[in-house]
């Protein structure tokens, strides 16, 4: 069995259920069980101690100089080779990575764990954010390519790993090292069928259009809550009812006097603390549509979309991204800070439940089938290290595989 070493920025305990630190963790845990050793190296500003839900296989690394940190991995690492190492890759911020993992792993694998952000489309939402928020995107917009190609080759990747197709074909004009789409995983707890739910326990009257997450500007509430006072007074467009998740680092009660302040039709309805997983369910279930209306989107693929389309939800989010693509087979997507057409996709969903009994989406469900468990994805990211999983892979993965073999020979 091999010895893998997964690299990444930031993991801590309040994150292990986001993305995409979701990923590095299930993928580890999925590379576990196959009887692999594997360490997760978690880079931090902080000295922060490893999160306890990971099962004990996180280290968690300081920055500092890089010979402190040199020397703190190998201490971490012990005298036994590393066999493959997964390097988290950005269009700007590779040369730490470059330095710290310099002469570990015999295989290295790149993978991006965002998106790929273009300037034509962040001009949209500029004055739509924090400025200050929107900065990186743009500055990752705007970063040489040549730059970016040369990064990556100094990494020694042997192959690079994106979240979605959309992302594969621009990393792919940048440069010649393979790349491979491999999404996130699904969790089934989003096929569970509906154990019936107390209108009373509800926070609206259902069906509705239903948000969840931060208030944030980014996220897309304040064009949500636009757009939606737009079609608001039509009989026919159900509530919108707004479940914010009330993060540590957030100024709640300063964002709860802006936004009722400024929104108050009685079609709106807001809930200001998170609620537990079970709740929230109940709360997919009984909507019209879930909306994601995000100004930019960061991870590129929100699990929360994935278990939408799985309880057969239609949702209506912005493109063009891996999300916007998956969502395009079944639900709606517009143009990042466009109110209006944002009002007219959200009309146009009231309108398709007004001629039918049941706000499910038959083609959400059935888009949620083809998408693989988190083991199958661990299994795909050891396969193109060249590992030996028990799991079929796709074809562009296998050719991946064949022609690293034949090299070697």
């Amino acid at each position: 069995m091999a010895r893998i070493l997964i690299a990444t920025y930031g993991l801590a305990d309040h994150n292990t259920r986001l993305m995409p630190w979701r990923t590095v963790v299930e993928v580890a845990q999925g590379l576990r069980r196959r009887g692999h050793e594997v360490l997760v190296l978690s880079i931090t500003d902080r000295t922060d101690p490893p999160p306890p839900t990971a099962g004990g296989m996180v280290a968690t690394l300081a920055r500092q100089d890089i010979g402190k940190m040199r020397q703190a991995l190998a201490a971490a690492l012990g005298t036994q080779p590393v066999d493959a190492v997964f390097v988290p890759v950005s269009w700007s911020g590779n040369r730490l990575m470059r330095r710290l993992l310099d002469g570990i792993g015999t295989t290295r694998i790149g993978y991006l764990p965002g998106s790929v952000f273009e300037f034509r489309h962040l001009l949209r939402v500029i004055g739509k954010m924090p400025l200050r928020s929107l900065l990186p995107y743009l500055a990752q917009s705007l970063y040489p390519h040549s730059l970016l190609a040369r990064a990556l080759a100094d990494l020694k990747l042997q192959a690079l790993i994106a979240n979605s197709d959309y992302s594969t074909r621009r990393l792919a004009a940048v440069t010649d090292i393979p790349v491979v789409t491999i999404a996130p995983g699904c969790d089934p707890v989003a096929a569970r069928p509906d154990p019936g739910t107390d209108p009373a326990e509800l926070h609206a009257p259902a069906p509705y259009f239903l948000f969840i997450g931060p208030p944030l500007a980014i996220r897309g509430i304040f064009i949500l809550l636009d757009a939606y006072s737009r079609i608001a007074d039509d009989p026919e467009v159900p509530p919108l009812l707004c479940l914010f998740r009330s993060d540590a680092h957030l100024d709640m009660a300063a964002l709860r006097a802006r936004i009722e302040r400024r929104w108050t039709h009685a079609k709106i309805h807001f809930v200001w603390e998170s609620l537990p997983p079970r709740a929230l369910q109940a709360h997919i279930r009984k909507a019209v549509s879930i909306i994601m209306p995000f100004l930019v989107v960061p991870s590129e693929i929100p699990l929360a979309v994935y278990e939408a389309a799985g309880m057969g939800k239609t949702v209506i989010t912005t493109g063009p991204h891996g999300t916007g693509d998956f969502v395009s087979t079944f639900g709606e997507t517009v143009p990042a800070g466009n109110v209006r057409a944002l009002a007219a996709a959200m009309r146009k969903v009231a309108r398709q439940l007004a001629s039918r009994e049941s706000p499910d989406n038959e083609r959400a469900r059935a888009a949620s089938v083809t998408l693989d468990d988190w083991q199958t994805v661990a299994d795909r990211w050891g396969a193109v290290a060249g590992l030996d999983t028990s799991a079929p892979v796709d074809d562009r993965i296998a050719k991946m595989i064949e022609t690293r073999q034949c090299q070697a020979e």
